[in-house]
């Protein structure tokens, strides 16, 4: 139950931190063309978070059936 919410907590790091810079990267006057490619990055932030779990799960379970 540890290793679960170790892993949820990392995505959820991923997903903060990278939020918090393609705000700041997109906090000034853009245009419409622009909030388009703040969505894509939005999307690809989310796969991000995802991936980092999943990665981060597969890893443990390699290293617990070396073992």
């Amino acid at each position: 139950m540890k290793e679960v919410i170790k892993n949820i907590l990392l995505g959820m790091v991923v997903f903060i931190v990278g939020f918090a810079i393609i705000f700041v990267l997109t906090s000034s006057d853009i245009e419409a063309e622009l909030t388009y490619y703040a969505a894509i990055a939005y999307a690809l932030l989310y796969l991000a978070s995802v991936i980092s779990v999943c990665t981060a799960v597969i890893l443990k379970k390699i290293t617990l059936s070396k073992e």
